[in-house]
């Protein structure tokens, strides 16, 4: 989508797939725009004299113009003006989306002189991400058949005083941090069949190469060679074999101390020999959610030329439950050198994503980790499809990911991580067990196992997405088709506010 900025008395270009947007607070009436003649403003204030609008949150009001250069007006209810914030016009823009396409409308010329700018970047990410379809498999008859309107121009009337060029700048960064979602959101629909582990690793060397982004993958081989044994033993019930996928980001020597994005990609979980219900198991080919997160995170980075230093870890596997499966009752040495007693084979993200932590200190000494994973269906039960939950070790972490959640609208919701806690993953037979009694606490001990491989106090957060992935409802611009892609934005915009490249 192409978006533009132009000051009050410039030339506008017109046409019929054009319309008019005034943002327009509760009861701050009459409607005043200076692109609308007398005319049209009385049309429209007769409208709203017959209690057809007040402005209230989520309100429109498209009207119509006959003899005019362009199609109609929408006016565009926000709300009470103290109560606006970003998540509410980001929301806001799904009606957007939706009378422009009921009325065929491609290019909106929206007044923004009486808003502020700062909410110009959530209105566009709410426009684009609302619009994201997944239509790759489909035939060219139904394409045919569901082809809609879609918009493809946003131009802002700003105030004169209002920096242009900045204007253009921050909005093609969220221009092409929402490409990025649209991007993983697509990998994530693919379907188990033809995205495997090495397809994924595939698709990431394809688009990192034509970025500063290094990939290095090491296959089955190298993952023995090296004692990876999680990721080995979660994988080694598949016919496609399991692999660490490694993404590096403007490192430069073994001084610089990166952040480490660290990703769960299970291209598809079936439980493995503890197999999951039939229902809705179509599902699980999202539970890469996570890897696609922090493929996103870093090619955005990349793209946007960020001024960080960032490796991305993502181990990839099948869980699957063939004859030479993971067992209930085995025992896995990690790569850590910490032994596991494997007591359902169901929890095999925290497997994986535990010798992917030692991987990322063992090789790069990171300054922080995030670990990003669709890892307990318990998080659902305690937060729904609202918030994702975050467990970290360092409260620093912890306020800097909780306030990216907020301005970015992808909520996180901190859980402890007591000492107490340890004693659920207590093992008769090795170090650790990966899951604790009765499900009791489960994404709390999903997150107290993995701080068991967490070294030297490194600052470190894990974020189970398994609520937010997909499924989610409330939120009108990520239509519950399909996976969100949730965590790109919040990744994103948590690394540019809060870390620059340490070169010493």
């Amino acid at each position: 989508m192409k978006v533009s900025f132009i000051h009050p008395q410039s030339t506008i270009e017109w046409n019929w797939n054009s319309a008019l947007l005034i943002p327009v607070f509760e009861n701050i009436l009459p409607v005043e725009c200076s692109l609308l003649t007398e005319e049209q403003e009385l049309i429209v204030q007769a409208l709203i004299d017959r209690d057809l609008f007040h402005g209230k949150e989520n309100e429109v009001l498209f009207v119509p113009f006959t003899n005019t250069l362009f199609a109609g007006t929408l006016l565009l209810g926000l709300g009470p003006q103290d109560k606006i914030h970003s998540e509410k016009v980001r929301r806001t823009s799904a009606k957007i989306v939706e009378c422009g396409k009921a009325n065929k409308i491609k290019e909106w010329i929206c007044d923004w002189t009486k808003i502020s700018i700062d909410y110009i970047p959530p209105l566009i990410e709410g426009i684009m991400l609302c619009q994201y379809t997944f239509e790759q498999y489909k035939s060219p008859d139904n394409l045919q058949k569901d082809k809609k309107t879609s918009l493809v121009q946003l131009t802002f009337i700003v105030s004169k005083e209002q920096d242009i060029s900045h204007l253009q700048k921050q909005s093609q960064q969220t221009v092409t941090i929402c490409n990025t979602v649209s991007m993983i959101r697509s990998l994530i629909c693919s379907p188990a069949n033809e995205l495997t582990p090495q397809s994924f690793a595939d698709f990431a060397q394809d688009i990192c190469q034509q970025t500063q982004i290094r990939t290095y993958i090491l296959n089955k081989k190298s993952l023995e060679e090296k004692g990876l044994n999680s990721i080995l033993a979660v994988g080694k019930g598949s016919k496609n074999e399991p692999l660490l996928l490694v993404l590096e980001y403007n490192i430069s020597s073994q001084e610089e101390k990166p952040l480490s994005l660290i990703g769960k990609g299970v291209t598809f979980d079936t439980g493995g020999i503890c197999l999951k219900p039939r229902e809705d198991m179509q599902d699980m080919r999202y539970d890469m959610a996570g890897a696609g997160v922090v493929l996103g995170t870093i090619y955005a980075l990349a793209e946007l030329k960020a001024d960080v230093s960032v490796v991305g870890i993502i181990p990839l596997v099948e869980n699957m439950p063939g004859g030479s499966a993971l067992l209930p009752g085995d025992i896995i040495k990690t790569y850590s050198g910490k032994t596991v007693e494997v007591l359902n084979t169901d929890a095999e993200g925290r497997l994986i994503l535990a010798d992917a932590i030692t991987y990322a200190q063992k090789n790069y000494s990171p300054q922080r980790i995030v670990d990003m994973a669709t890892l307990t269906g318990g998080c659902i039960i305690a937060l729904g499809h609202f918030s994702a939950g975050l467990l970290s070790n360092n409260d620093d972490l912890t306020e800097e990911l909780v306030r990216a959640g907020q301005e970015t609208g992808e909520r996180l919701w901190t859980l402890p991580l007591w000492e107490d806690y340890d004693k659920l993953i207590q093992s008769d037979f090795a170090d650790i067990a990966n899951i604790g009694p009765k499900a009791e606490a489960s994404t709390i001990v999903g997150g107290v196992f993995l701080k068991q491989f967490v070294e030297n106090n490194i600052p470190w957060a894990h974020i189970d997405i398994a609520g937010t992935a997909w499924g989610v409802k409330h939120i009108p611009y990520w239509d519950n088709k399909y996976p969100t892609g949730f965590g790109v934005r919040l990744l994103t915009h948590w690394t540019l506010k809060n870390y620059k490249r340490n070169t010493g």
